[in-house]
């Protein structure tokens, strides 16, 4: 039985006097709805997206992490190593097998995340116990690179997770064995050493940056390839993630699914206005009826585009997206976006949604 319907079950027996301390039916009851219905919010990411907020629809609560508290997460009892993709972690492999003959990236290709959330396809993929691996630690909140570190997890079992990292030129070499956190990844600092809380134990969708490339793939350009100059270069944007391993998953409907999305101020697409939208009379049969993916950026940045000239900072919000997400207990929400400016000085990075549960 899920939280709500077990909510729901008391909240019947205390409307019939059934097991409840108080014995005067005279006074009332105090009934709260275990669902939260609805409402807006905004997730206050700054406008260097410094921020990564997670959000339970059925509560209404928002968790605040710092980008900057991780680089790494661990799957626990598991093959699975993300990344932190909203600073530009990424990670490469060394040919060396040997963790103290490793001293160099040079002539390495970085890898990122993928946005799908899928394991195997993260910068590491499966995790191989005993395998060096670089990791470029990424960015700071104003864009300083932070360095790189070699590391290989050395064990685990089901009580723990053991790793070595060290700086390149074997400076700074730490061992640390620590155990698993409760909920189903461990996140931990290489910067900083230490395990971090990141992850609530209930939430549906986070808006975070995630690392994105613009340009051409490097391995298209032959021996022009420059990587981060001409060729594989990232930047940070930001991006609405879903719990897909928890089994989110998320039905997108948009009117105007059949025009290209692009920067240009004067595209079809980016004329249309919210007065286009289904929000309001979307029901859950839709969900199928549209059809519905688990994967982690099944919102991801489709409600927003950076329009020409991308200096002015101008954002068109797809406002007319209607997005309906289905949580881990088979509760539906429609969910829109409607802005991505707010704050004091209306700064980017505060992307406002609207959310309801559907109950019909």
């Amino acid at each position: 039985m899920n939280k709500f319907h077990l909510m729901s079950v008391c909240l019947l027996f205390s409307l019939l006097w059934t097991g409840c301390e108080n014995d005067d039916p005279a006074e009332p009851i105090d009934v709260v709805d275990p669902v939260n219905l609805g409402s807006t919010l905004t997730a206050a990411m700054g406008a260097n997206l410094a921020q990564q907020v997670y959000i339970d629809l059925s509560t209404g609560e928002t968790t605040t992490v710092s980008v900057n508290s991780w680089e790494l997460a661990f799957e626990k009892n598991g093959t699975g190593i993300r990344t932190n993709s909203a600073k530009k972690v990424a990670v490469t492999v060394p040919s060396e097998t040997d963790f103290a003959s490793v001293s160099t990236d040079e002539g390495l290709v970085y890898s990122y995340d993928s946005e799908d959330g899928d394991l195997t396809t993260t910068a590491i993929g499966i995790l191989q116990t005993n395998q060096p691996y670089i990791i470029d630690l990424g960015i700071d909140e104003n864009g300083n690179t932070l360095g790189k570190k070699k590391f290989m997890v050395t064990g685990q079992d089901a009580d723990q997770i053991s790793l070595e990292f060290a700086d390149l030129d074997g400076s700074n070499s730490v061992t640390r064995t620590m155990e698993w956190d409760e909920g189903e990844f461990t996140f931990y600092s290489l910067l900083n050493d230490k395990k971090v809380t990141v992850e609530p134990a209930e939430w549906d969708l986070v808006l975070t940056a995630v690392s994105v490339r613009t340009g051409a793939p490097c391995f298209t350009m032959g021996p022009a390839a420059m990587p981060g100059i001409n060729c594989d270069v990232y930047r940070l944007a930001a991006s609405a993630v879903t719990n897909s391993y928890d089994g989110v998953s998320v039905a997108k409907d948009d009117p105007f699914q059949d025009l290209e999305q692009n920067d240009d101020p004067a595209s079809e697409k980016n004329q249309q206005t919210i007065e286009s939208s289904n929000f309001e009379n979307l029901k859950k049969t839709d969900f199928n009826a549209i059809g519905s993916s688990d994967a982690a950026n099944a919102i991801g940045r489709s409600w927003l585009q950076i329009l020409q000239p991308h200096r002015n900072g101008i954002y068109k919000i797809y406002d007319f997206i209607t997005y309906i997400v289905k949580d881990e207990d088979d509760n539906y929400y429609k969910v829109r976006f409607l802005a991505y400016k707010g704050g004091d000085n209306a700064e980017n990075g505060h992307p406002t949604f609207e959310y309801e549960l559907m109950t019909e």
